[in-house]
């Protein structure tokens, strides 16, 4: 027999045995690699929900008093009454924040009408509350939305926790409102990897120094099926003034609601609440209260400066912390 042919005879099977090997190394490989690829994008999702903390597991928590200082900094640079340029870019900074979180945001627009003579107490009249074709537009603003989404996907309550960002034209509103701001920041922030087992909704609302207009426009906007199912509106507004005075459960006549049973494990007292946003969602037969503090009065009978000097970051995070809890707890 010639020598190249037995060669030949016994290469060639080698050959293809070879060659076999290195296709089903290569299919193998890449059919490896989709595996991986998949189970990869498998483990984030799962990664992801896994990730959540337990409301029951709450001992961890703890906010970040430095965190909301410099938040109220960044506001009380500029005043920021409803229309104008500042006003609106506080909104975009806040939206920033609050997508760097990890929340997808809403910017809801309206038109308004100033405070003035116009106006002249018109929507605290009875029939007017929700009436906006007082007068011609003077302008537009915005409130801003973030929201969290229940654990349980077929939850259809919703939590409304909220606090404005305008200001008067006269200060830059520390602690009305740059305070209340920066607690729902905290919270939001705070509780995003938490599990809650209710819709939490942040609202940011311009106009509240302008007869509580974006407030009143978010309520009118609501659906019925909304309104049905919001079952609480906690408003935050002027907290952490130095001094004797403490944050309080405000409620539009001074007693307990449904609100104000949520916080029934906390040291709060209940008492009539300063005019705030919460009196919208009332208005709409919403369980609300706000936590706020009453002015520090001087020997004159006037408010102290409302200046960042002034503000107390102990307290802003006496709050936060008790709101976040309360957030997770409910069932």
């Amino acid at each position: 027999m010639n020598k190249t042919m037995v060669t030949n005879k016994f290469i060639l099977p080698q050959f293809i045995i070879v060659l076999a090997v290195l296709i089903f190394m290569i299919t193998g490989c890449s059919n490896s690699s989709k595996n991986v690829e998949l189970n990869s994008n498998n483990a984030t999702v799962n990664s992801d929900k896994s990730s959540l903390i337990s409301p029951d597991d709450i001992s961890s928590l703890s906010t970040d008093e430095n965190k909301m200082m410099n938040t109220i900094v960044k506001l009380t640079r500029t005043i920021r009454p409803i229309g104008s340029q500042e006003e609106k870019a506080a909104c975009e900074d806040l939206k920033s924040e609050l997508e760097s979180y990890g929340y997808t945001t809403e910017v809801q627009e309206f038109p308004y009408v100033l405070q003035s003579l116009k106006l002249n107490n018109i929507p605290f009249r009875d029939g007017k509350f929700f009436d906006f074709n007082i007068d011609k537009p003077d302008g537009t603003s915005q409130n801003l939305i973030a929201i969290k989404k229940p654990a349980t996907p077929d939850s259809a309550d919703i939590i409304i926790v909220s606090a404005h960002y305008d200001t008067t034209i006269h200060s830059t509103g520390a602690i009305d409102n740059a305070s209340g701001v920066a607690v729902l920041m905290e919270i939001a922030r705070q509780i995003v990897n938490y599990s809650s087992q209710k819709e939490v909704r942040f609202l940011l609302f311009s106009g509240e120094e302008n007869y509580l207009y974006g407030s009143r426009y978010y309520v009118n906007e609501l659906t019925d099926d909304e309104r049905q199912h919001i079952i609480a509106n906690i408003n935050l507004d002027c907290i952490g003034e130095e001094g004797a005075n403490e944050a309080i459960l405000g409620t539009v006549n001074g007693e307990e609601n449904e609100v104000s049973k949520l916080f029934a494990n906390y040291d709060m007292p209940i008492q009539k609440g300063p005019t705030s946003d919460y009196i919208s969602f009332w208005k709409a037969d919403i369980p609300a209260l706000t936590i706020a503090q009453y002015p520090v009065i001087d020997e004159t009978g006037k408010d102290l400066p409302d200046e960042i000097s002034r503000i107390d970051k102990t307290k802003l995070k006496v709050v936060a912390d008790i709101v976040s809890k309360v957030l997770l707890q409910i069932k």
